[in-house]
């Protein structure tokens, strides 16, 4: 038998938000200009250099580096932003419980001195 979730006010709503979470992604999206690598490239001799994107995340110990092409980028500035938002929900999800949490501990402190 399932039990109903306990929870404030507040936790409810953020549960609600959290409902509403679209896909993410915990990364970094850095724009940098760099030389291609081409030495025929006119970034090589004298021109601008190319304009690059690039996804960092950390595996455990390990910091990973993807390449991002121009036509994804949006999207991928969606995913991080939306990872940015389950971080807040997350964080507003905890100091709901510890408040729902303390006033059911004083609740039940009420109580229990009621003859």
């Amino acid at each position: 038998m399932a039990t109903k979730p306990i929870t404030s006010a507040q936790g409810k709503r953020t549960l609600e938000a959290l409902r509403k979470i679209r896909p993410f992604l915990p990364a970094s999206l850095t724009i940098t200009q760099r030389k291609c690598g081409n030495p025929a490239c006119r970034c090589a001799k004298e021109g601008p250099i190319h304009e690059t994107a690039l996804l960092t995340w950390k595996d455990a110990t390990l910091t990973h580096t993807l390449y991002v092409p121009r036509e994804l980028r949006a999207q991928v500035r969606e995913w991080i932003d939306e990872w940015k938002k389950l971080k807040t929900l997350i964080a507003e999800m905890g100091d709901a419980q510890r408040a729902c949490l303390q006033t059911l501990k004083k609740n039940r402190k009420r109580s229990s001195k009621l003859p």
